[in-house]
């Protein structure tokens, strides 16, 4: 941590020299917080202990001003993690050598450089910066981004319009002489009309994706992953998914997934040879053969039943299988409106995607992409009192082996809009993990396996808030939920039931604010079939509550 902080100090004095005395302004701003979080049983399960545990993080951000029409900017982040009198911002847990013994001092993370040059015909910013926003919070997924951005503000009757275009490197796979032209890209064009009543826009997106995954092959892949795991053989794993992140791991999945589904279906045409010696009465031969079946799988994990038999490893090593990798190509059309009307406020977006993706296996047809997510939202201020009520919406797919890729979840969940605390935050841990982990509406994230975020959903909220003083605010708002598809067949259940949340909120001061959630899930039966494949899971408690707090200051 000293280290960093020299190198940003020595950096700033040299920067300093290089300018006019006068030229060089530097503003700082940021947050600090302090939160608790109380969660009775993260999995659902009626075995779960309580989770209660507490967290922090330091948030600053820097904007030197080097000219009127030219600044910089930068932000990092501190000593992001769980209370501990270790202070690592990357992990919390037993590394092997102690408790993160080996990166306790890793704590300061950057997560944001980049420039502003205000031009003659337009803003420029150039770096990595704030992205995946547009419009309202919802399909919303804040991150930082590497981009390259314009802007162009147009005085345009009472407001002014803004046209902005932005091309957006999200992962890149070309660097080095082993592949080319396999790079992921995002490029966006949109246009903005604000006035003091109303904003409203539409933006329109490419998304070129050289290697990706559908849901399938992101579960597929999953599925290997966690046998490999929960069978000890570690070593292959860590070495191509130590950082846990689909991006920068596709040549690895690649490497890694092609070389064991060449052991499974090794295994399996052996296995096979077994059986048919078996059926002959040759039981010398039965017995070689069922000895190299053995060894094939072994060379994987060991599991037969789960690695051979019936794996996922199996079925992408077979002509049918899709691969581990696509090249998708989808297009994004996203409109919103948001004004205030006297004491109505309404609120709405449709986000809506289109266009396929395409298969290196033989035979493998191309699939298309087609879904969408929309909410609208009305409320209205009485004063100390205001009301609130919407409904919201987000396309679901549970089939993954169809024509057609219908998850709005999956290409944007919409982590940001954090309507309702327990089914739409990852705030508490519990996104990947409700229902014995088919996680939340929210799940993982962009293009991960995450069942209840590729379900969808259907719900309708509504709720209150109330001015006690002041400085205090009472909310409260409750919603009623479905999964918007569910695997066919008896026993599934869409209903995920009803949650109600109540927030306290204190201003303390004008930079210090104390707030404080309880949030209480009813839950549907679909939290107790959807992992168990239909069958309602005894284990599941689908009553659960959590509590959550926090301390901010701002500056």
């Amino acid at each position: 941590m000293k280290k960093v902080v020299l190198c940003v100090l020595f950096s700033c004095f040299i920067l300093g020299l290089a300018l006019p005395a006068a030229a060089l302004e530097v503003d700082f701003s940021g947050e600090f917080y302090v939160e608790g979080i109380y969660n009775s049983n993260e999995n659902m399960l009626d075995t779960d202990a309580s989770s209660d545990y507490r967290q922090m993080r330091l948030r600053v951000q820097t904007d030197f001003k080097i000219s009127d029409n030219l600044s910089l900017s930068t932000r990092f982040d501190a000593l992001e993690k769980v209370l501990s009198s270790n202070d690592s911002a990357f992990a919390n847990g037993d590394d092997g050598n102690g408790w993160d013994s080996d990166i306790d001092d890793d704590n300061i993370d950057f997560d944001r450089a980049y420039l502003s040059y205000i031009s003659p015909i337009g803003l420029f910013q150039v770096g990595r910066m704030q992205g995946i926003t547009w419009g309202t919070t919802f399909c919303d997924d804040e991150s930082d981004t590497d981009r390259i951005k314009y802007v162009l503000p147009i005085p345009m009757g009472e407001g002014k319009l803004y046209f902005g275009a932005v091309a957006e490197k999200v992962t890149e796979n070309d660097m080095g002489t082993a592949v080319s032209d396999m790079d992921n890209d995002k490029y966006y064009i949109g246009l903005t009309y604000k006035t003091e009543k109303y904003s409203t826009g539409l933006l329109s997106a490419f998304y070129n994706f050289k290697r990706f995954q559908d849901p399938g092959q992101a579960f597929a892949v999953e599925d290997v992953t966690n046998s490999y795991k929960a069978n000890g053989n570690d070593s292959d794993y860590r070495t191509y998914l130590a950082d846990n992140d689909m991006g920068d791991s596709f040549t690895s999945y690649a490497a890694w997934y092609g070389t064991n589904a060449v052991a499974a279906g090794t295994a399996k045409a052996y296995a096979d040879a077994a059986a048919a010696y078996a059926a002959a009465g040759d039981a010398a031969s039965a017995a070689a053969a069922a000895a190299q079946a053995q060894t094939y799988a072994a060379a994987i994990d060991g599991d037969w039943a789960n690695d051979v038999n019936a794996s996922s490893l199996t079925a992408i090593s077979s002509t049918s299988g899709r691969g581990p990798t696509n090249e998708g190509k989808v297009y994004l059309l996203a409109p919103y409106f948001q004004g205030t009307f006297g004491n109505l406020t309404i609120q709405a977006e449709l986000d809506y995607v289109f266009g396929t993706t395409e298969y290196d296996v033989p035979g493998v047809e191309d699939r298309d992409v087609k879904s969408f997510g929309y909410f609208a939202e009305a409320g209205y201020d009485f004063g100390a009192f205001g009301i609130e009520a919407g409904f919201a919406h987000t396309k679901g797919d549970a089939d993954y082996t169809d024509n057609d890729i219908e998850s709005m979840g999956f290409v944007s969940p919409g982590v940001d809009w954090a309507k309702l605390f327990i089914l739409n935050a990852d705030d508490h841990g519990m996104n990947t993990t409700l229902g014995n982990g088919v996680g939340n509406h929210v799940g993982n994230g962009f293009a991960t396996p995450s069942t209840a975020m590729c379900d969808g959903y259907q719900m309708f909220y509504a709720g209150f808030d109330f001015d006690v003083t002041e400085n205090i605010n009472l909310g409260v708002i409750g919603a009623l939920s479905t999964a918007d598809e569910v695997p066919e067949g008896e026993g599934y259940d869409d209903d995920q039931g009803m949650e109600c949340d109540v927030t306290f909120t204190w201003n303390l001061t004008d930079n210090l604010q104390y707030k404080a959630i309880g949030a209480y899930l009813d839950g549907g039966d679909y939290w107790s079939t959807r992992a168990s494949g239909g069958v309602v899971d005894p284990n599941v408690e689908t009553e659960i509550y959590t509590l959550y707090h926090s301390l901010t200051v701002t500056f």
